[in-house]
């Protein structure tokens, strides 16, 4: 039996975004349904994890979400910058690195599925760091949408 594993940064909007996840997945009949034809073991917890927590935007946290863009841009082309002492697309790559080996290496068996619960800019960087994009700086023309449900893939071709 392959299991399904919740991991979430364990900032409170992730965190109910992972046990909405889980309880749509538990009382929705034609999910139920397929979990049981799959033969998957949904796991009850969500693990927190401090690797997926929110890039930080230093002087900008707590500040309207339009002066992210003033970061987003510079991103693309410099991606290890640390203007306004944001932390740098490299650094959150290298943290989500770190995130995803631990995450991994607690079950040698394989086969399992993951599913990460996180916030925007981590999660577009996640993927696509995974699916090997050249320049992950360019993770803004990779929008998630609020909710939205994606297979993070290992080739640049899985890119929305």
């Amino acid at each position: 039996t392959k299991k399904v594993y919740f991991y979430s940064s364990p900032f409170a909007r992730a965190e109910e975004t992972a046990l909405k996840c889980l309880e749509g997945m538990r009382e929705t009949g034609e999910v139920v349904k397929k979990i049981e034809e799959l033969g998957l073991d949904v796991q009850d917890d969500v693990i927190l994890v401090d690797g997926l927590m929110e890039r930080f935007f230093g002087r900008l946290d707590g500040k309207e979400l339009a002066t992210y863009a003033y970061v987003w841009p510079v991103d693309m082309f410099m991606p290890t910058h640390t203007a306004f002492d944001v932390e740098s697309v490299a650094a959150v790559s290298t943290r989500i690195r770190s995130t995803l080996l631990d995450i991994d290496s607690r079950y040698p068996e394989g086969g399992n599925h993951i599913v990460l619960t996180s916030h925007a800019d981590v999660l577009q960087i996640t993927q696509c760091y995974a699916a090997g994009l050249e320049n992950v700086g360019m993770f803004s023309q990779y929008r998630f949408g609020n909710g939205e449900v994606r297979k993070m893939g290992r080739d640049v071709g899985s890119l929305p």
